[in-house]
C-alpha cells in the first residue's frame, strides 16, 4: 500500500500514513490523523501523482540526442561535442526537462480549449416562436470597413474566383465590403433572450442601413448562443414559394414563421459553430467545425484512392474495352481536380467563417455587456 508522508497540522512533524489506518497519531504531541488538514493530503496526494508519471530519464534523453547526432552529416567534430556538452547542461536539472515537455502541452491544451474542433452534438431547446422587435433606426457598426478577416478572405477568394467579375486583381480586393449594424434600442427581452434588429449598408450605394432582406439577432448570454431569424414573414414566403416551389418547403415555411431559426451559432472558445442549411454548415449537429466541407475533402480523397487502383473499371461485363489508359486517367485527373477545389473551398470558408466570428463576437459583448451595465453605446 502506497504510504504518503504528511505533516502534523498541530506541531509539523512529518507522518507516514497509508491513509487509510484510523489509529494513526503524531509521535511527537499526539494529534490524530483524521484531525489533519485535508489540503496536506491532498497536496502529499498530487505530489505522488506527478512522481509516477514516467518521465524520461536524463541518460535516455542524452543516450537517444547522440544516436540522433552521430547520423548526421551536417555539424562538424567540434560543434558536435559543443552541442553535446550544452545539452547535458540542459538537460541535468529537472526543471528544464519539465519545460521542455510542459511547453508543448501547454499549447497544446490552450487550442483545444481555445479553438475546438470536435465536441459533442448539440442542438439546443429554442423557443416556440421569437418576438419580433419594433425598429428604432440606433444603428451600432459591429465591425469596420476593412478588417484583417475580411481583406484575408478577399485575398484568396480575388485570384481563384473574382477574374470574371473584376477587371483588375486589385479592384475585387478593395471593393468595399458591405457593413452590418444592429439596432441597440430595439432590444426586446423574452425569457434568456435579447432580440434586436439587423441592419445592413452597402458602401457603394447607400447611405443609411437598411432592414430589408436581413435577420433579427437574439442572443443568448447563458449559454453563448446567437439565433437569426427571418423577419419577412409568413408573407415572404408564400411570395417566394410560389415562384420557386422546390426550394421552398416545409423547412423553409418554419423559418418564416419563426419557429426555426435560419442560423444557429454557439461560442465555442474563440470559435463560433454554426448550423445552417443555407450555408451547408451542421457544425453542432455533427460535432465537428466546418464538419461538411472536411467530409467532402475525405469523400474526394476516397474517390481518388478509388480511380488509382490499376483494376478500377467502372463499365459492367461486356464494356470493360473502354477502360484504357486514357480513361482512367481522365478520371484520376478528374478526381485531383476535385480534390483541389474541395481543399480550395474548405479553406476559403474557414476565412469567412472568422470573418463572421469577428461580427458574432462584436453583437455577444455588446449585447452581454449592455445587460449587466445597462448602458449603450453611441451610434457610429
Amino acid at each position: 500500500m502506497v504510504k504518503y508522508s504528511i505533516k502534523c497540522s498541530r506541531c509539523g512533524a512529518p507522518i507516514q500514513w497509508n491513509n487509510a489506518s484510523l489509529n494513526v497519531s503524531c509521535e511527537y504531541c499526539g494529534q490524530p490523523v483524521n484531525e489533519f488538514k485535508k489540503e496536506d493530503n491532498l497536496k502529499n496526494k498530487f505530489g505522488a501523482l506527478l512522481k509516477s508519471i514516467p518521465l524520461p530519464s536524463k541518460e535516455s534523453i542524452r543516450d537517444k540526442g547522440k544516436t540522433l547526432l552521430s547520423k548526421q552529416n551536417i555539424l562538424s567534430e567540434s560543434h558536435l561535442k559543443s552541442l553535446v556538452i550544452n545539452v547535458n547542461r540542459f538537460f541535468s536539472k529537472k526543471k528544464n526537462i519539465l519545460i521542455f515537455f510542459g511547453i508543448p502541452i501547454c499549447f497544446y491544451s490552450y487550442i483545444k480549449i481555445n479553438y475546438p474542433t470536435k465536441a459533442k452534438p448539440f442542438y439546443p431547446e429554442l423557443p416556440y416562436k421569437m418576438p419580433i422587435p419594433e425598429s428604432t433606426q440606433s444603428f451600432w457598426l459591429l465591425v469596420g470597413p476593412r478588417s484583417q478577416e475580411s481583406l484575408k478572405s478577399k485575398q484568396y477568394w480575388c485570384p481563384r474566383w473574382g477574374e470574371n467579375q473584376y477587371d483588375t486583381l486589385l479592384e475585387c480586393i478593395n471593393k468595399p465590403r458591405k457593413l452590418k449594424y444592429y439596432d441597440k434600442k430595439s432590444r426586446l427581452e423574452f425569457k434568456d433572450w435579447l432580440v434586436f434588429k439587423m441592419a445592413e449598408r452597402d458602401q457603394e450605394t447607400q447611405v443609411y442601413p437598411t432592414y430589408e432582406g436581413l435577420f433579427d439577432a437574439a442572443v443568448n448570454c447563458k449559454k453563448g448562443l446567437i439565433a437569426f431569424y427571418r423577419n419577412g414573414g409568413i408573407e415572404e414566403f408564400e411570395e417566394r414559394n410560389a415562384k420557386w416551389p422546390r426550394s421552398f418547403g416545409d423547412d423553409e415555411k418554419l423559418e418564416y414563421e419563426r419557429r426555426k431559426p435560419a442560423t444557429l451559432a454557439r461560442k465555442m472558445g474563440k470559435l463560433w459553430w454554426v448550423s445552417s442549411a443555407n450555408n451547408v454548415r451542421y457544425d453542432l449537429e455533427d460535432g465537428t467545425y466546418l464538419s461538411w466541407y472536411k467530409n467532402q475533402i475525405k469523400e474526394n480523397k476516397d474517390w481518388l484512392k478509388t480511380v488509382s487502383k490499376k483494376d478500377y473499371c467502372a463499365f459492367r461485363e461486356g464494356f470493360k474495352h473502354k477502360c484504357t489508359n486514357k480513361w482512367r486517367l481522365e478520371n484520376i485527373n478528374s478526381a485531383k481536380s476535385s480534390l483541389k477545389s474541395s481543399k480550395e473551398s474548405y479553406i476559403l470558408n474557414k476565412l469567412w467563417a472568422k470573418e463572421n466570428a469577428l461580427e458574432y463576437s462584436q453583437l455577444y459583448r455588446a449585447a452581454c455587456k449592455n445587460l449587466k451595465t445597462k448602458q449603450y453605446p453611441e451610434w457610429r
